[in-house]
């Protein structure tokens, strides 16, 4: 009977050559076996992480909100004065550093499915009740509060979905989900231009957009507990046949997360890891250019001006241009063969978008330039966290190197919070220069990167290493520093 060999020479159209597979050699995968993976991967498809990216979509409009809030009113409403919009903007980012580490190691000890949905509901919560403040320091806290409460849901997916997926189909599950916020930026703008007009009882407009919002996700969430499954080897909608072989595959990758340990060791062995800081810092200055529409989009185009309603419903443009860029990423990673040549590229695309936002003297240009920054900047964002876990093994190492990633590189937008000021617009010179910075170096760390594993696979190509002595959790302990791991470039 024909066979596949699941490993470093597998033909399955999604392959990777340096696939983690062949640390145990390659693993023989009869035609039922293939058969069985095709069915396992669609089920989990449009089960888990269809509802995934939903949530995610959810996740962009409560972020958006505020953005698209203070069009509506919301600052004058409050008598906000100075950088307290600024303030609102940015803490959102302390809150969920500060929740990022914890998180996933909770999620270790505590269902996904509840852990995930809890999350949903917990941060629609908060945006409803963000509907009720009277004062800015009021606004300050209650999004400090959503981002400490939404922090587990981004770094918990990338965890989840790196557990339920083969390795060599990670990426391309993480391209989908990023792109799934882009969906929720093309909706946002129109949806808040309409609530923004709406006349719900004595609601104010920014009133309207915090209550509505925060239901949409809340019922989601709510749903969360029905839809998800914890692990493959206990899913009820799982054949035993497809349950055998995604154990017997991830097993093989050592990627088997339905065990609770926590691995001391590989914890130690995250935040030691050099190469996790260098992702860490791609992840820190994409996120600070590619947020840039999602916080100030309504304002810079409003500066032009535009409306608050013809500005928010512009930002559907430009969220779709960034849902564009994000939606391509599988495709540009496989064109350019690999996440660092897409990563490169786009920061390419991302410099001459700012320059160009510096460079015009008028309003056409400015609005070019922000459809350029918004199409590329997303893409280090989403390719980055994707090449990374493609390069994580163990049972904790890619919990935690997700988390540290997260946690370190989610403040980039803070810095950008406060370094677009009204008083700039509408050039924002200062803050199309931080972010022309922050895009630089994003571009200098990815090279840097991809030398260093180009080099270290060199090395173990070169390289024989006796693991005899070692017992199996040893062995597991190793985690991508294996002889046989191949770094995926």
């Amino acid at each position: 009977m024909p066979v596949e060999g699941y490993g470093a020479t597998a033909t399955s159209p999604e392959s990777d050559a340096n696939s983690i597979e062949s640390i145990n050699g390659i693993l023989a995968l009869s035609e039922e076996d293939n058969a069985n993976l095709k069915s396992y991967v669609r089920k989990c498809d449009f089960r888990l992480l269809l509802y995934l990216c939903i949530g995610y979509a959810a996740d962009s409009l409560n972020k958006m909100a505020l953005a698209n809030a203070k069009v509506a009113g919301l600052t004058d409403d409050l008598n906000m004065k100075g950088s307290e919009i600024n303030a609102a903007l940015g803490v959102y980012y302390l809150g969920s550093f500060l929740s990022q580490l914890p998180s996933n190691l909770v999620l270790k000890k505590v269902r996904p499915s509840y852990w995930l949905s809890g999350t949903m509901i917990c941060w629609s919560a908060v945006t409803m009740s963000t509907a009720s403040v009277k004062t800015g320091p009021q606004l300050i806290a209650c999004r400090f509060l959503f981002g400490a409460v939404q922090a587990g849901y981004l770094t918990g997916s990338l965890y989840f979905i790196s557990f339920w997926y083969p390795r060599n189909r990670v990426r391309r599950r993480m391209g989908f989900f990023f792109a799934s916020s882009g969906i929720g930026g093309i909706i946002v703008g129109p949806l808040c231009s309409g609530l923004t007009s709406a006349k719900v009882g004595n609601l104010l407009p920014w009133q309207n957009i915090f209550l509505f919002i925060g239901l949409i996700s809340g019922v989601w969430g709510l749903l969360g507990p029905f839809v998800l499954e914890d692990y493959p080897d206990t899913a009820s909608f799982l054949k035993d046949g497809e349950r055998d072989i995604i154990r017997r595959i991830m097993e093989h990758q050592n990627t088997l997360a339905s065990s609770k340990r926590i691995s001391m060791h590989q914890i130690k062995l995250s935040v030691s890891d050099y190469k996790i800081w260098l992702w860490t810092t791609i992840d820190f200055c994409a996120n600070a250019a590619t947020q840039v529409n999602g916080m100030f989009g309504p304002t810079i185009i409003a500066s032009q001006g535009y409306t608050s309603q013809v500005s928010q419903a512009l930002t559907a443009l430009t969220n779709f241009m960034a849902f564009s860029g994000m939606a391509s990423i599988a495709y540009f990673a496989k064109v350019l063969r690999g996440s660092s040549n897409a990563i490169a590229i786009s920061n390419i695309v991302t410099i001459i978008g700012f320059i160009l936002a510096l460079a015009s003297p008028n309003n056409t240009g400015r609005m070019v330039a922000l459809f350029i920054f918004s199409f590329a900047s997303p893409q280090p964002a989403a390719h980055g966290p994707a090449w990374e876990m493609a390069n994580q093994q163990g049972d904790t190492k890619p919990a935690m190197a997700a988390a540290l990633t997260s946690a370190f590189g989610g403040l980039g937008p803070l810095a950008t919070a406060f370094v677009y000021r009204d008083q700039d617009e509408p050039r924002f010179a200062l803050g199309h220069s931080v972010c022309l910075g922050m895009t630089i170096l994003c571009l200098l760390a990815t090279l840097i990167l991809r030398l260093v594993l180009e080099r270290e696979n060199r090395r173990r190509d070169s390289s024989s290493v006796d693991l005899s002595d070692l017992s199996k959790e040893q062995i597991l302990d190793l985690a991508d520093n294996h002889p046989a791991f191949r770094y995926s470039i």
